[in-house]
């Protein structure tokens, strides 16, 4: 029979409702607006590479899954090679938030932060690098505005958007009416995106509570576990004409991988990445599956273009086993060497 110390189980349980340590890495903010805020984190080498990274999150969860806690955090790793790191924390965005559109958050938001970026760098290129959603938009980005983008690192983004995953069927035209849930809502309610991310995977629900408990003498497992499940929960609204347009776009139409996605008055041409790409996917990402993402490396312009696929799932790049061995270390040598004047 499994034995296990009750009071302890239930000391960890009480802890498991208590907000975590997140975001610690030192850093301060170098510009706002609206909501969102733009972290600038403090060097810790004596000397640092000139050119900035900037690190464009997800719109859905929040920012710090790349700076989650000392040890498990991909920001924290850059920092200490040397290297000057931005991150953007989209913040909460409310009601007020509704008519924000794509091409706010890509030719307006962007735009102003890049801008900002460069001024406190005093650089005049940058790198970027973007997870899932946020990579997408980084490769929007500099598909339409390719001379401010040296380097650019995409982890888990999606590409081709008509594949085999649940999310893609989900987002079908013919199964979701996204006109219909955002003239309903106003934004894409954070609760809704939440269950329908864990309906991926729903026996995980149960199973992970039963891996908490075999590790729970673990403290290290403890303390990484409540860390991410608060992440995992912490999902916020997205404004409702950016995920309507974007639905529409990636989703249904699959307009980016063909080169057809309208921002205002301009069309976005992948091509037109000529920087020098690094594309990290996972070989088991039930978001992002591999080919949705490494189609990606014979669709844009760049002749300096490098793939890397390791073993593991979505979240695996973040803070797996497979980030803290192979894609961090990879993934700043890269960077390290197109990071010079």
């Amino acid at each position: 029979m499994f034995n296990f110390d009750t009071t302890k189980f239930t000391q960890m349980l009480s802890r498991m409702n208590e907000p975590p340590d997140v975001a610690q890495t030192p850093s301060e903010v170098i510009y706002r607006e609206n909501k969102l805020s733009v972290l600038h984190y403090l060097p810790t080498t004596r000397r640092v590479f000139p050119v900035p990274i900037l690190i464009v999150s997800s719109l859905i969860n929040k920012y710090y899954i790349l700076d989650l806690m000392p040890g498990k955090s991909y920001v924290e790793y850059l920092v200490n090679q040397g290297l000057r790191v931005y991150m953007i924390d989209w913040g909460t965005p409310d009601f007020d938030d509704r008519t924000v559109t794509l091409e706010d958050h890509i030719n307006g938001y962007l735009v102003n932060i890049v801008s900002s970026v460069l001024k406190h760098a005093q650089a005049k290129k940058l790198s970027l690098i973007g997870y899932c959603m946020g990579g997408t938009m980084a490769l929007m980005y500099a598909a339409l505005h390719r001379r401010y983008v040296k380097n650019l690192v995409t982890l888990a983004t999606p590409v081709d958007f008509h594949n085999d995953t649940l999310l893609s069927l989900w987002g079908r035209r013919e199964y979701f009416n996204v006109d219909r849930f955002i003239d309903t809502y106003g934004n894409a309610p954070a609760e809704i995106l939440y269950r329908t991310f864990m309906m991926l995977k729903p026996t995980k629900t149960i199973t992970k509570y039963a891996d908490l408990l075999q590790h729970m003498d673990n403290e290290e497992y403890v303390k990484t576990f409540h860390a991410f499940d608060y992440w995992v929960r912490d999902v916020v609204s997205v404004p409702g004409e950016t995920f309507r347009k974007f639905v529409k776009h990636t989703y249904q139409d699959n307009s980016l991988a063909q080169n057809r996605m309208q921002l205002g008055k301009r069309r976005i041409h992948l091509q037109n990445v000529k920087c020098s790409l690094l594309n990290v996917a996972a070989e088991h990402d039930e978001i992002v599956p591999l080919k949705s993402s490494t189609v990606l490396m014979d669709l844009i312009g760049s002749q300096d273009k490098d793939r890397l696929t390791v073993k593991g799932g979505h979240h695996g790049l973040s803070i797996g086993p497979s980030a803290l061995t192979i894609v961090w270390p990879k993934s700043a040598e890269w960077l390290k060497a197109r990071s010079r004047a």
